[in-house]
């Protein structure tokens, strides 16, 4: 990287037709330190580089000569590193992967997906700042609280607008083109559930256990039968899982969900819990959120933060991960509920 970041300077100088001296008269250096840049026996300081890549109108990646496959790797790195992008870094990252968008097609348009999810979310979460403090100065205001469904997507109660229409026709669609991928009968069966439209999940859930012989199949159609209101019918599902399956840690993580979304929460917690202990290493950390979701609408909050602190261990041990997004997100709500903890009635 030295080398590369001495030879550009060097191309990009003499593109610009200046001199040393002019360079160095530009960043405040002398010109002998501009050739030994140059020369490659030292490199410039750190803090010279934003200034080095607005004098050559280029990014600091291109002054250290990046291939295009670190450049995608370091997208894909700071995605997943960092919280919030700056304005700079969020418009290096387009301007680059839209200059891609003939070459690596696939790999430009993931990023490029990932990259507005990335800003909306942080959008989102100003958004639901905001919109709170406008409701403790405004509690009856309707767009107040409107402003906040919208930042945390929640719940819409009107039908026309709640329905997951567009995403059920975008799904059928992609099933008929893409018939032995299993993912999209997956997403597809989780919209059709959730708008209730339970014969046509039933056909899907046909359509799946021809291609399929994991715990997934029983899974949704216990889902479709509790929905439907044969409760009875539902637990027998899913119990005969987890009998079938006793070694996949996926269907007690699935019996897990269920017992959740039924509001049967101890339940859940034992079979989280028992997914856990089935899962290869380095293992996934879905059922710590889950548990700690739990215990916190249980107003248990110190098992809260104990599970959250179970996850961070997990990440660092496993997946040698102490920093970046997930790690920050469990840190905020270790703290969130703590002020939470600290609020509760005593006695």
């Amino acid at each position: 990287m030295k080398l590369a970041l001495g030879s550009k300077i060097k191309q990009l100088r003499l593109q610009k037709g200046i001199t040393q001296d002019t360079l160095a008269r530009a960043l405040n250096v002398s010109y002998q330190t501009v050739s030994k840049w140059e020369n490659e026996t030292s490199m410039p300081d750190i803090q010279l580089l934003p200034e080095l890549a607005v004098y050559f109108g280029c990014s600091i990646d291109e002054l250290f000569g990046l291939s295009e496959q670190a450049q995608f790797e370091r997208i894909e790195n700071m995605l997943q590193m960092q919280q919030n992008l700056s304005p700079e870094e969020f418009q290096q990252a387009e301007v680059f992967l839209k200059g891609k968008l003939k070459e690596r097609k696939g790999d430009a348009l993931r990023l490029l997906s990932s990259l507005f999810n990335h800003r909306a979310d942080t959008l989102r979460k100003s958004a639901e700042f905001y919109a709170m403090e406008a409701l403790e100065l405004e509690p009856e205001r309707k767009e107040n609280h409107n402003n906040l469904q919208r930042a945390q997507e929640g719940t819409i109660p009107d039908w026309d607008l709640g329905n997951h229409s567009k995403r059920i026709a975008y799904y059928q669609q992609f099933v008929q083109k893409h018939p032995t991928y299993l993912g999209g009968y997956l997403w597809l069966l989780d919209e059709l559930i959730a708008d209730n439209r339970l014969e046509d999940a039933a056909k899907v859930c046909d359509a799946l256990e021809q291609m399929d012989d994991s715990c997934r199949t029983a899974c949704y159609r216990g889902k479709i039968a509790w929905k439907s209101g044969n409760h009875p019918k539902a637990e027998a599902i899913w119990l005969q899982m987890v009998e079938d399956h006793c070694s996949d840690w996926l269907a007690f993580a699935s019996m897990a969900d269920a017992m959740a979304s039924i509001c049967r929460y101890e339940e859940a917690v034992i079979y989280y819990k028992k997914a856990q202990k089935l899962q290869p290493s380095p293992r996934y950390t879905d059922a710590q959120t889950a548990v700690a979701h739990i215990y916190e609408i249980q107003g248990n909050f110190d098992e809260a933060i104990n599970t959250l602190n179970e996850q961070l261990e997990i990440l660092k041990t496993e997946w040698n991960l102490t920093e970046g997004c997930e790690v920050e997100r469990i840190h905020r709500e270790i703290h969130r509920l703590r002020q939470r903890a600290l609020k509760r009635p005593m006695g």
